[in-house]
């Protein structure tokens, strides 16, 4: 179990279609050793690896959603970060990045805004690989022997 990461809880996870260089199926292990669940979205790569080691994983499609396809891709990632109360999706208690080969700047549209919304929402985050994520706060953290950067919670303390 990690420190900075609620493992336990509901996971998000996002990451590249085209799939990552960095292993998901070990990660995906740790969330379900630690009692956690798993929710992804319906795209291929590191979506897919998520559903094929995970069969459990709560899937959030985007065809749930009205409007254009992008339109409908959007609030898909909205959900598997954030929750949809309408459909009974609480929100994660942290997210979880694969992105492709280059880190985390070479992230595309849908997982830059996973990204974003955890990180406006104080979820905390762990960006497998390398580089360090820009911006402040970023620790190293390797989980399940995959090498990652990890931002702890930014949620105000209550004590």
């Amino acid at each position: 179990m990690s420190p900075v990461l609620p493992l336990s809880g509901l996971v998000a996870i996002a990451g590249s279609r085209r799939g990552s260089p960095w292993p998901v199926a070990p990660v995906v292990a740790l969330v379900l050793a630690s009692g956690g669940a798993v929710r992804v979205g319906d795209q291929r790569g590191v979506d897919w690896a998520v559903r094929q080691a995970c069969p459990s994983a709560l899937v959030v499609r985007a065809s749930q959603f009205p409007g254009p396809p992008k339109a409908q891709l959007a609030q898909r990632t909205r959900a598997v970060v954030l929750g949809h109360p309408a459909l009974g999706l609480p929100p994660a208690s942290c997210l979880l990045v694969f992105p492709p080969e280059g880190g985390a700047p070479a992230l595309g549209p849908g997982s830059s805004l996973a990204l974003r919304l955890a990180l406006e929402a104080g979820l905390p985050v762990w960006v497998a690989g390398e580089p360090r994520p820009s911006g402040a706060g970023w620790v190293p953290l390797a989980l399940a022997g995959v090498p990652g950067w990890a931002l702890p919670s930014l949620q105000p303390s209550l004590f």
